[in-house]
């Protein structure tokens, strides 16, 4: 995926800090789900129909962000601008709500378990600390552009918003 279309803001230097956070913290929210499965024996597995949510829920969430992704290297490639149709006409972020889906998948591996909720408090973690953070920043910068403030109230952050406009020109 790296080789092909490349996501900028990862090529950053960033801060020991940051890096540490970011490597302890991922390992914690996605390990821990590992940890809880495998030494909680079996009466714990997810059942057949949790199983089909966790797969449904990482599938959907990898086709998202590696579509909003994909679409976001190549438009950006073809002319700079703001991107307002396709994956990103109802939702600023649609990458990182495919990541949330997919650390979501991997939390609920643990949800028979009884420390159930520690994975979830990682993610929330995580979530509130970087991610949250880098979305308000990706607003920040994209406020720059003449049509932000009609995409921004017809868009959600990080949950999509349903009477969003579906076309780049606001019309439906």
């Amino acid at each position: 995926r790296e080789a092909i279309f490349r996501d900028a803001m990862w090529e950053r230097p960033c801060t020991g800090g940051s890096a540490l956070f970011l490597f302890i913290g991922m390992g914690i929210a996605f390990w821990s789900n590992a940890v809880l499965l495998v030494t909680g024996g079996s009466q714990y597995e997810p059942s057949p129909p949790q199983l089909c949510a966790i797969v449904t829920l990482f599938i959907f969430g990898n086709w998202l962000h590696n579509s909003a992704d994909v679409q976001k290297y190549f438009v950006l490639k073809a002319r700079k601008g703001l991107i307002t149709d396709g994956v990103f006409s109802r939702i600023r972020n649609p990458n990182y709500l495919g990541e949330l889906m997919i650390m979501g998948s991997f939390a609920a591996f643990g949800w028979n378990q009884p420390m159930w909720w520690f994975p979830w408090v990682w993610m929330v973690v995580i979530w509130t600390a970087l991610f949250y953070p880098a979305c308000l920043a990706k607003d920040k910068s994209l406020s720059r552009y003449p049509q932000w403030a009609q995409y921004a109230s017809a868009t959600g952050l990080i949950i999509p918003w349903p009477m969003a406009a579906r076309g780049s020109d606001g019309e439906e």
